[in-house]
């Protein structure tokens, strides 16, 4: 199993976050669908009740293991809720990924731009990305039949490996940011 991965995408949502709302010493809660833990632990657990409690323990057995690793996140916990698992941070959790996980300049840049101005354009977006990296990223028109306008990402996913995608409407605009394998199966599920 791939926890390393597991691991980044819990610090990368907390940090965006803590970005967005500020850092508090208090409980995070993360959802996750199983797809989307399968993706980030390489699993193939079947998406039912069998296979869901199989999915709970082993995340739970990464959470015990790498403990000694990780002793800031100590306490970390998961379960099932409905057909969804909740990683449940503590708030000394909060606060070791706050005091020692680095925020990425460009997830600042970016989470300050739709901060202050909320209706940014697709332009000044673009400029934030173009920013980051002199790979360059691919900004795409989505589907009509998809929630968003736009998909973002970098060309080089080193830089930052999630998809952004952007809605515009009614004077406001948002993001939502996707691992690669829920975007695509987002995709997959609109044709």
């Amino acid at each position: 199993m791939q926890a390393e991965r597991f691991y980044k995408n819990m610090i990368d949502q907390v940090k965006e976050l803590q970005l967005k709302l500020g850092y508090a010493k208090e409980t995070v809660r993360l959802y996750y669908p199983a797809s989307s833990l399968n993706a980030l632990l390489g699993t193939t657990f079947a998406e039912d009740a069998a296979g869901g409690r199989a999915l709970l323990e082993a995340v739970r057995q990464i959470l015990k293991e790498t403990e000694k690793e990780r002793p800031g996140l100590a306490g970390t916990a998961i379960s099932l809720r409905g057909d969804r698992f909740e990683l449940t941070i503590p708030p000394e959790g909060a606060e070791y990924i706050h005091q020692k996980e680095k925020y990425s300049p460009f997830l600042q840049e970016l989470v300050t731009l739709f901060q202050t101005n909320h209706h940014s354009t697709l332009e000044e977006i673009c400029a934030v990305f173009e920013r980051a990296s002199s790979n360059g990223y691919v900004c795409e028109k989505m589907p009509e039949e998809m929630d968003f306008d736009y998909v973002i990402y970098f060309k080089d996913a080193l830089v930052d490996e999630y998809f952004y995608c952007v809605k515009m409407e009614m004077g406001h605009t948002i993001y939502h940011r996707f691992m690669r394998e829920d975007y695509n199966r987002s995709i997959s599920y609109a044709k």
